[in-house]
């Protein structure tokens, strides 16, 4: 998710200075971003999305083992799409477009990070029992 942070930070600056600023200052901690942007509003309600307290803690690692597509889609390929399109403007429903999809993906990752989670335990219950 660190990525992403970057990526909001430094696309919402408008000059270099203010850029390494951003991204050399800590987030607030109500989660804010620090400017009024229709980029950074849908990427803020995207990251709200996804960083719920049910939020399946090791699931990001767990995907660089058990399914690397959906790793690199989450940690590379997406919030790279997404940054070049904020970074070129381009209209606001093509950006949407691809946060839906981040936010999907993430969606599916937690979804087969559980699914596995309760298969270990039903595998581990069986052996006990």
């Amino acid at each position: 998710m660190g990525r992403l942070l970057d990526i909001v930070r430094g696309a919402t600056a408008d000059d270099d200075a203010q850029r390494k600023s951003l991204i050399s200052t800590p987030c607030s901690l109500d989660g804010e971003l620090p400017v009024a942007d229709p980029y950074a509003e849908r990427m803020r309600l995207a990251l709200d999305q996804m960083t719920l307290p049910s939020y399946p803690t090791g699931m990001i690692p767990w995907l660089d083992t058990a399914r690397p597509d959906l790793y690199v889609e989450l940690t590379s390929r997406i919030p790279d799409e997404i940054s070049r399109l904020w970074n070129n403007r381009v209209p606001l429903e093509d950006f949407e477009a691809v946060v839906d999809q981040l936010v999907s993906t993430h969606r599916e990752g937690c979804r087969l990070y559980r699914e596995e989670k309760k298969r270990r335990k039903r595998g581990a219950a069986q052996a006990q029992g």
